[in-house]
């Protein structure tokens, strides 16, 4: 029996191209103030790593696995990301997606499980008008791990303390959201941002 639905958040709760814009200035700004030269270098240099790591893995990888390849740990960007940018500024109230969740909620514990911060987290869930339908928070900080590692797979199950099959994964990206999830025997959806959500009312 379904317990708790797991929600990623970028891409998944909302979809902003503002916002996902901002997050890759914010990385070239990252690469260019850490390894002291300009914007536009640590642009090419970003790009080109991710269209690398792309062939290699067959999927498109985000920022901070890139950043990760070239000697920046995730702490240095979640620190410049957090004071470039708010993405709350960016974005506006769901209120489909808060009536959705709301409905969801009767019914499922609900969480969130995103590689981002907690800051920028909380900032968009906020912005989106959602911060207070969740029971669960699981950003970077919770482990220090992120997806698609297996071991934050289960150490989210075992926090939660219920069985994989119990969790419903929610996600917008196969490889690093739903796949992982699959292979630690959660249940997994599907979407490409929040006007997908609104089918689970359905299939649930």
């Amino acid at each position: 029996m379904l317990k708790v639905i797991l929600f990623d958040l970028d891409g998944t709760l909302y979809t902003s191209s503002e916002v996902y814009q901002k997050f890759a200035e914010a990385a070239y700004h990252t690469y260019a103030k850490l390894k002291k030269t300009t914007v536009e270098k640590a642009k090419e240099v970003l790009e080109r790593r991710r269209k690398e790591m792309k062939k290699e893995r067959g999927y498109e990888v985000p920022y901070t696995l890139a950043l990760l390849s070239v000697g920046i740990s995730i702490e240095e960007w979640h620190k410049e990301n957090i004071n470039f940018f708010n993405p709350g500024d960016l974005l506006k109230k769901n209120e489909l997606l808060k009536i959705i969740l709301s409905k969801l909620k009767e019914k499922y514990k609900l969480a969130v499980f995103t590689n981002n911060n907690r800051i920028q987290t909380e900032r968009i869930l906020k912005a989106l008008g959602i911060e207070r339908l969740f029971d669960y928070i699981f950003t970077y900080e919770s482990y220090k791990l992120i997806k698609p590692n297996p071991e934050v797979f289960k150490k989210i199950i075992k926090e939660l303390k219920i069985k994989p099959e119990e969790c419903l994964m929610v996600g917008d990206r196969y490889h690093f959201d739903l796949l992982p999830a699959q292979e630690q025997e959660m249940k997994i959806y599907e979407v490409k941002g929040p006007d997908d959500i609104s089918e689970l009312l359905n299939i649930l």
